[in-house]
C-alpha cells in the first residue's frame, strides 16, 4: 500500500473524522482506497485528498453512515493504515460532553490529557506476541504540543470560543453516563467526556506519530448546568451547525504544518519497523 503506486506523494498528515465528520468539506479528492492491514479492516475507505495544498489521508472513525459504535472500532487497523500511507502526524476531531463550568456547549477544546475508563479494547501493538513482544510506552503527555499549537492558531484566527487545554475521560459507550458517574469523573479531574479518544493517541505514539485532537463540546453530559441530559439527537444537531468551523480549523492547521515537523519518537524505531512490516490479512481472512 504505497502512494507512489497511485502517482501520489506520501500523505504526511492523517485526519480521523469523528461523529458528524464523515468527509472533508470542500477538499479536492485525489483517490479513495480500501487498505488491508495486519489487524483486519479499517473503519472504512481512506480518502486521499488535497487540503490547503497538502496531501492528507482521511478516515471516518465510525465508518459509513456512523455504523460503528465506539467499542467496535478497529483502532489498531486505522492507525496502522494511516502510518503506512506516510502519516507522521494525526489530527482527529471528536464530539465530547462538557463536565464542568468553562466547558460549555459550542466550545472547542484542545485536549492535553486523558483518563482511560474503557475496557476490552485492543489498545497496543505490543501485546506479547512475537515478533514484536512487549514494549512499554512513555505516555505522560499523550497529545503533541506542536500540533495543538497549529490548532490553537487556527481557532484564534477565526475568533472561535475554545479552551486551550482539557482532560478527557474516555468511556466505552455506546450509552451515556449516569449522574453519579459524571460527578465521579469530575472529582477525578476530568473536564470533558468522550467515547473515542482512547486508544488513538497511544497507538499513534507506539508508531512514532504525533497526535492532536480537536474536540467540540456538544452537550453538558448529565446536565450539571441545568440543561437536559445528553441525547444522540442533540449531539448531531449541534455537530451539523459546527461542521464548517471544524473543517476550517482542520484546513488551517494542515496549511500551517511545517515541512520540518518531527513527531516525538517515543518508541524504538526497530520495534516500529517490525510492526509496519507485519503481513497484511486478506479481506477474506479479515472477515
Amino acid at each position: 500500500m504505497q502512494l507512489q503506486d497511485h502517482g501520489l506523494a506520501p500523505a504526511r498528515i492523517g485526519i480521523i473524522g469523528g461523529s458528524g465528520t464523515a468527509r472533508l468539506l470542500g477538499a479536492q479528492v485525489l483517490d479513495v482506497i480500501t487498505p488491508d492491514t495486519p489487524y483486519g479492516p479499517t473503519s472504512g475507505p481512506v480518502t486521499l485528498a488535497s487540503v490547503a495544498g497538502r496531501p492528507v489521508a482521511f478516515l471516518a472513525r465510525h465508518g459509513a453512515g456512523h455504523s460503528l459504535p465506539p467499542q467496535q472500532i478497529n483502532y489498531r487497523a486505522n492507525l496502522w493504515a494511516l502510518k503506512k500511507l506516510g502519516a507522521e502526524a494525526i489530527i482527529s476531531s471528536s464530539a465530547v460532553g462538557g463536565l464542568r463550568p468553562g466547558y460549555a456547549p459550542e466550545t472547542f477544546v484542545l485536549t492535553d490529557q486523558l483518563i482511560d475508563r474503557t475496557g476490552g479494547r485492543r489498545d497496543t501493538y505490543f501485546d506479547g506476541v512475537l515478533p514484536t513482544g512487549v514494549r512499554h510506552l512513555p505516555a505522560a503527555d499523550p497529545f503533541c504540543g506542536t500540533l495543538r499549537g497549529h490548532l490553537r492558531d487556527a481557532l484564534l484566527a477565526r475568533g472561535l470560543q475554545f479552551r486551550d487545554a482539557g482532560t478527557v475521560v474516555v468511556i466505552n459507550g455506546p450509552r451515556f453516563s449516569t449522574r453519579a458517574e459524571s460527578a465521579w469523573y469530575v472529582s477525578g479531574g476530568a473536564d470533558i467526556i468522550s467515547m473515542t479518544q482512547y486508544p488513538e493517541p497511544v497507538l499513534a505514539a507506539e508508531l512514532n506519530m504525533g497526535f492532536a485532537n480537536l474536540a467540540y463540546v456538544t452537550d453538558s453530559d448529565t446536565g450539571h448546568d441545568g440543561s437536559a441530559p445528553v441525547t444522540a439527537e442533540a449531539v448531531f444537531d449541534r455537530l451539523t451547525s459546527a461542521q464548517p468551523h471544524i473543517f476550517a480549523v482542520l484546513e488551517a492547521a494542515v496549511g500551517s504544518f511545517a515541512d520540518g515537523y518531527r513527531a516525538p519518537q517515543l518508541m524504538d524505531a526497530e520495534a516500529v519497523r517490525i510492526i509496519m512490516e507485519q503481513p497484511v490479512l486478506s479481506p477474506a481472512a479479515s472477515r
